[in-house]
Order: structure tokens, then C-alpha cells, then sequence
């Protein structure tokens, strides 16, 4: 071990005493930076170098044990606003995505050819055979005018009207599913009145389904 001399009472001493153990005079010379990272800080500086980084510069660590940590905290802020553009990219092409797909149902809706059918007709078709009227039906716009039975909600709060021929007990019936933005049209509906609607058949359950339904 190196020995030095004490500048005051010349006194020789390891040049790593904190101090001169004949005059008590601080040692200047102590080698402070010489304490090793340990595993636990070591581990700290891999996973959270932004915390962990900062424990280096107190007195004994290593200037390359400095040099490292904050290298690392470097590349790990780099990666970090790396991912985040990336994640910003794939926000905005998702939301560019949705507003196109939720513009094309709109567009398709416009093009798309409406069937008029009579209300007497749809219903008589169900009812005398559901699978035959599933194939003519099912899926496709129709625009059918009846009389006003219901107008409800179901157990989700979906908004509907029933309409049918006007005869008592009727079933089955069109049961029309509008959007809540419907809300103040179909307040204004009185039962037994006519009403004109193009809505989506969605097959039979009781009442024939009808969904995304608009008033005409």
C-alpha cells in the first residue's frame, strides 16, 4: 500500500487513511473513487436507470461507473421516445383507419339499393315460412310503411317502435331498433299512427328484427 507524508507533521501514512493518525489533519490524497457498483444498484441502473443512475455520483464510485450509468440513462430515454413516436404513428393510422371505416357504412348505406316492400308482405312471408323469407330478406334495406303500435325501450335501453297492419294481436310484427340519436323523432310518434321506415332485417325472434332503422 502507497505511503504518503503528512503535509503538516510530516508523518507517514497510507494514502488511503482518511486522515493523519498522529495530527488528525484530513487526507487530500484518500483514493475516493474506488467503491465498485453492487448487484442491487446494478440492477436498479439496468431497469430504472432515470432513479437509479443518480446513486453513482456519491462519493466513492468509479468515474467509469458514472460514465456507464448515465450512458445507459441515455440510450434508455432514447428507446423510451422511440417507442413513443412509434406509438403516436400507430394512434394517429388507427384513428385515420376508424374515421374511414366508420365514414364507408354511411357511403354503403347511401349506394346501397332500398327495397320497398309492403308491410302486409314482409310479415306474411315470415310468418308462413321464416327460412324462405331469411333469403329474400335478411340482411338487405327495406323501406316498409305501418301503423304504429309500440314505441319502447328494450331491457338495454334500445329504442324501438312495433309496426304492423293495424290489427289487433298481431304477430308477427316489425320491431324497427333506432339509434338514441332517434330520441326526440320517436317521442313525438303517437300509437296508431303511420309511419315510414328503411331499416336493416335482421331475421325473425317473435317480431321481425329490423336494426339502424330511420324514419322517412
Amino acid at each position: 500500500m502507497p505511503m504518503i507524508t503528512c503535509p503538516d507533521c510530516k508523518n507517514e501514512m497510507s494514502d488511503a487513511a482518511p486522515s493523519c493518525p498522529k495530527c488528525g489533519k484530513p487526507n487530500t490524497k484518500t483514493v475516493t473513487e474506488s467503491k465498485s457498483v453492487g448487484l442491487l444498484l446494478g440492477l436498479g441502473i439496468f431497469f430504472i436507470p432515470l432513479i437509479f443512475s443518480w446513486f453513482t455520483l456519491r462519493k466513492g464510485h468509479t468515474t467509469k461507473a458514472k460514465v456507464i450509468s448515465f450512458l445507459w440513462l441515455a440510450v434508455s430515454i432514447a428507446i423510451i421516445g422511440a417507442q413513443d413516436g412509434t406509438k403516436s404513428n400507430k394512434t394517429t393510422s388507427i384513428s385515420s383507419t376508424t374515421q374511414s371505416t366508420s365514414a364507408s357504412p354511411v357511403k354503403a348505406k347511401k349506394q346501397e339499393q332500398i327495397t320497398q316492400v309492403g308491410i302486409r308482405e314482409i310479415l306474411s312471408a315470415y310468418k308462413n315460412n321464416e327460412v324462405g323469407a331469411d333469403n329474400r330478406y335478411k340482411g338487405k334495406l327495406v323501406q316498409v310503411t305501418g301503423i304504429v303500435d309500440d314505441i319502447k325501450k328494450d331491457l338495454f335501453d334500445n329504442l324501438y317502435v312495433t309496426l304492423g297492419t293495424g290489427a289487433q294481436f298481431e304477430i308477427p310484427q316489425i320491431q324497427a331498433f333506432f339509434d338514441d340519436s332517434m330520441n326526440n323523432q320517436l317521442a313525438q310518434l303517437n300509437k296508431g299512427g303511420q309511419l315510414t321506415v328503411v331499416c336493416r332485417v335482421d331475421g325473425l325472434m317473435m317480431n321481425v328484427l329490423a336494426k339502424d332503422c330511420i324514419i322517412k
